[in-house]
């Protein structure tokens, strides 16, 4: 669950406008992100784990070529153990 919320944590420092509408959207967001979660975790069969969660990359990612790049980075990044690293710069 942290890191859901580390993905929606906007710095202070960029001062970026959100609109009402986009927060209320990403609000929306986050809570179905984490009622899916939750309903993964509630899986019994691994298996079925592993599926729906590799279903749900595939469809947030979609076409997007930025996107695959990056969560290919984030992924990378994980695997290798940097995801808690504070000294890391991706």
């Amino acid at each position: 669950m942290e890191d859901i919320e580390e993905i929606f944590f906007i710095e202070e420092e960029e001062e970026e406008e959100i609109d009402t509408e986009d927060e209320i959207k990403l609000a929306e967001i986050y809570k179905l992100a984490n009622k899916l979660i939750k309903l993964l975790d509630e899986l019994k069969s691994y298996e079925l784990k592993e599926a729906a969660s590799l279903m749900l990359i595939k469809e947030i990612i979609g076409d997007d070529k930025l996107l695959l790049g990056l969560a290919s980075k984030m992924l990378q990044d994980i695997s290798l153990g940097f995801e808690d690293d504070e000294s890391y710069v991706s």
